[in-house]
C-alpha cells in the first residue's frame, strides 16, 4: 500500500531524476489505495485473505480463488508463478470483463517477488485502462505505436532497456519518448502522465466494470475504509511444507494468521521437542510415530483465537508398517485405510476405496478424477490448472532386501480421442526418509496412461482394461525408511484412476531371517479380548505395542523370553472398536499383524 500511494500520489522520491522535458507533465493521480478492514460479509478483516492452493504455482485465470466483489473491492492475487514465462503480473482491461464470468475475472495478478515493484503500479494501470505506452499489445520494441493518451508520444517501448536522455527518440527523430512511464517495460519507470492520470480518474467514474462504486462514500463505509476502519483478534491458521518426516526429525510450521495482523503466537505440540514456542514460524521434531495435535493462539492488542488441528503433521514409523514385503490386494478397507492419502485442494477429487471392482478381485484403490475439472473448466474454458492427489504405502523396511522390485496393476480411459490432449500423469516415486523428500521412478503419461481406450466419467474397468507395471528399483531404496506413492497429476480430460495388486519383491537376507519373531492374533475380528501367540526367537526380551490407524501408540508392554502367548483384555485396556496395529519387536527385528476390534 505504501509503494502504491507513494507512485500514484508522486511522492516517490525519484521524481528527481525524470528527464527530457517530461517533468512538467508528472502527475498526481489523486487515487488513493487502502487495504479493507471489513470483508464482503462485514467481519473485521485485515484486507488480505490467505488462501493455501496449488494453484498458486502455476497460476492464471483458474488462480482467482475467493474474490471479493469486484463493485467493492479491487481483487489482487499474490502467487507463487505464473504459466505465462517471463511474466510478473497481468489484469484486464475493464471493456474486457463485461461478460458474464467477467467479475470473476477482474482484478490482478502478480507474483509475490514482484509485490513491491512498480509491476503493481503498471499492472494497476492496466485495471485503470491504461494501454502501455506503445499500444494494447504486450510486444515492447517491435513497433511504434500509441496509447491512445494525447500527452505520451508514439513509442516501441523498452523492453528492460533504460536508454537515458539520449538515443530514446526512435519513432521520431528528435522527440524524446517517455520511456520512465510505469506503462513501459524499461524498469526504470518514475511516473504517470497528466493525460494518463485524466484517463484513469474517467475510468473511475465510469460504470463500465463498476470502477464508479469504488470511491463513494457508502462503499468506503462497506469496505472499512476512510474513517470507517475497524479493528479485531487475529484469525489463526497454520500448515507445514513437510507433513510427512520421521521420527526426531525438525520440521517447520508457518502461522497463516487472517482477519487481523497478530503480535504473538503461542504454540503447543502434543509429544513434541519443544513442547511449546512463541515464534511466529517455530521448528519441532516429535519422537512418537503417528499424527501429532498442535495448537495455535494468536492475538493482538484486540484479543486472541485459537486453532488446534490432528492430522497436519503424521510422524513415520522406527519400524516396518507391513509384515514382510508388500502384498497389497486392497481386498478390504481396512487395507486401504493404512495408506496415507493427500488431497492438496480438499476438493471433490480425492483417493478413495472401492469394492465392486479389482484386478483379480472385488476391492481396489480409486481416484475418482472425472471430478477434476468440471467446475475449474465451466468456469475458465483452456486453463492449465492441474490438480494433484497423492496415495502412498506404509513405512517399510527394506534394509535386508535385495533385487526389489515395485509392481502394480492400473486402469484408465481417457475422455478424448485427441493424443495431445491427454495430459495428465500418474508419477510413481519414492522416499527414503518417511516421505520428507521424495524421487521420481516413473511417470506414464499420454498414451502410456490409457489401459481402456475412450470413454466417458464414472466407467467401470472390466478384466481386459488392466495393465501391469513392474518397475526395477536401486540400492537406494534398501532403507528402513522407505514409502512409495502415485502421485496423478489431472488433465483437461481426466477420467477415474483404478490401482490395484501392489507389491513390493526382492530377495530377502539371512540377517533379516535371523532376527525373525513371529506372531499370531486369535480371534481377529475381535470384540472384548484377544490372545496373541508370538516367538522372540533367540532374543531375550522384546515389547509388544498396539497402535491405532494414525499411529498412536494404544498399549505396549514388555515380553519376557519364554512367553509364548499373551491375553489382552479389551475393555479393561479400553481399546475401542476400530483397526490396530500389533507389533512385537525383539531389538533386532520385528513382525506387526492388523487387528479388527468390533
Amino acid at each position: 500500500m505504501e509503494l502504491l500511494n507513494t507512485d500514484y500520489r508522486k511522492r516517490n522520491a525519484d521524481t528527481s531524476v525524470i528527464c527530457c522535458g517530461f517533468e512538467a507533465i508528472a502527475a498526481d493521480s489523486r487515487i488513493q489505495f487502502d487495504l479493507a478492514t471489513k470483508d464482503p460479509f462485514g467481519n473485521c478483516s485485515n484486507g488480505v485473505d490467505r488462501v493455501t492452493t496449488q494453484r498458486s504455482s502455476r497460476s492464471g485465470d483458474f488462480s482467482k480463488v475467493s474474490g471479493w466483489p469486484r463493485d467493492h473491492y479491487l481483487n489482487i492475487w499474490v502467487v507463487n508463478g505464473i504459466a505465462s514465462p517471463g511474466v510478473a503480473g497481468y489484469a484486464y482491461f475493464p471493456a474486457d470483463t463485461q461478460d458474464g464470468l467477467g467479475s470473476l475475472r477482474d482484478g490482478v495478478v502478480i507474483l509475490s517477488t514482484s509485490l513491491v515493484s512498480f509491476a503493481l503500479v503498471h499492472e494497476i494501470g492496466h485495471y485503470l485502462n491504461l494501454q502501455h505506452v506503445w499500444g494494447s499489445n504486450n510486444d515492447a520494441g517491435a513497433a511504434c505505436g500509441d496509447d491512445g493518451v494525447e500527452d505520451t508520444p508514439i513509442t516501441k517501448g523498452f523492453n528492460l532497456v533504460c536508454p537515458g536522455p539520449i538515443n530514446n527518440d526512435i519513432c521520431d527523430p528528435g522527440i524524446h519518448e517517455n520511456y520512465q512511464n510505469y506503462m513501459d517495460y524499461s524498469y526504470c519507470s518514475v511516473m504517470y502522465t497528466n493525460g494518463q492520470r485524466d484517463r484513469m480518474r474517467a475510468t473511475l467514474n465510469n460504470n463500465i466494470a463498476q470502477r464508479n462504486n469504488l470511491w463513494q462514500p457508502a462503499n468506503m463505509a462497506y469496505t472499512g475504509i476512510h474513517g470507517n476502519e475497524i479493528t479485531c483478534a487475529p484469525e489463526p491458521d497454520f500448515y507445514t511444507l513437510t507433513p510427512f518426516v520421521c521420527p526426531n526429525t525438525q520440521l517447520q510450521l508457518k502461522a497463516n494468521v487472517k482477519r487481523a495482523t497478530a503480535t504473538y503466537w503461542n504454540w503447543t505440540f502434543e509429544g513434541g521437542n519443544p513442547a511449546t514456542s512463541t515464534d511466529q514460524d517455530p521448528f519441532v521434531s516429535f519422537q512418537e510415530p503417528g499424527y501429532h495435535t498442535v495448537t495455535l493462539t494468536a492475538g493482538n492488542d484486540q484479543g486472541e483465537n485459537t486453532v488446534s488441528k490432528e492430522y497436519t503433521i503424521r510422524i513415520g514409523a522406527n519400524y516396518s508398517e507391513v509384515n514382510g514385503l508388500l502384498d497389497q490386494p486392497f481386498n478390504n478397507i481396512n487395507d486401504f485405510w493404512s495408506w496415507p492419502t493427500v488431497n492438496y485442494e480438499d476438493n471433490d477429487t480425492y483417493w478413495g476405496w472401492s469394492d465392486n471392482v479389482g484386478h483379480d478381485a472385488p476391492g481396489c484403490a480409486k481416484l475418482n478424477a472425472s471430478l477434476s475439472y468440471n467446475q475449474v473448466q465451466d468456469i475458465f474454458p483452456g486453463n492449465t490448472f492441474s490438480d494433484q492427489d497423492i496415495l502412498m504405502t506404509p513405512i517399510m523396511d527394506l534394509q535386508n532386501v535385495s533385487a526389489i522390485q515395485l509392481s502394480f496393476w492400473f486402469a484408465y480411459k481417457t475422455r478424448t480421442n485427441v493424443a495431445a490432449d491427454i495430459t495428465e500423469s500418474l508419477a510413481v516415486e519414492f522416499s527414503i526418509d518417511c516421505g520428507k523428500t521424495w524421487l521420481l521412478k516413473d511417470n506414464i503419461t499420454g498414451g502410456e496412461l490409457v489401459t481402456a481406450g475412450i470413454g466417458n466419467a464414472n466407467y467401470t474397468p472390466q478384466v481386459g482394461d488392466w495393465r501391469q507395471v513392474v518397475l526395477n528399483m536401486s540400492s537406494i531404496v534398501q532403507d528402513d525408511h522407505v514409502r512409495f506413492r502415485f502421485r496423478y497429476k489431472s488433465g483437461l480430460f481426466s477420467n477415474d484412476l483404478f490401482l490395484d495388486d501392489v507389491n513390493i519383491s526382492g530377495i530377502v537376507g539371512i540377517a533379516e531371517n535371523e532376527q525373525a519373531v513371529t506372531i499370531s492374533l486369535f480371534p481377529n475380528p475381535a470384540t472384548d479380548h484377544v490372545s496373541i501367540n508370538l516367538d522372540l526367537g533367540t532374543a531375550r526380551a522384546g515389547t509388544l505395542t498396539m497402535l491405532d490407524v494414525t499411529g498412536r501408540t494404544v498399549h505396549t508392554q514388555a515380553v519376557r523370553k519364554g512367553e509364548k502367548q499373551l491375553d489382552l483384555d479389551l475393555e479393561k485396556l479400553d481399546i475401542p472398536s476400530g483397526i490396530y496395529m500389533v507389533r512385537l519387536e525383539n531389538g533386532v527385528g520385528q513382525r506387526t499383524e492388523k487387528l479388527v476390534v468390533r
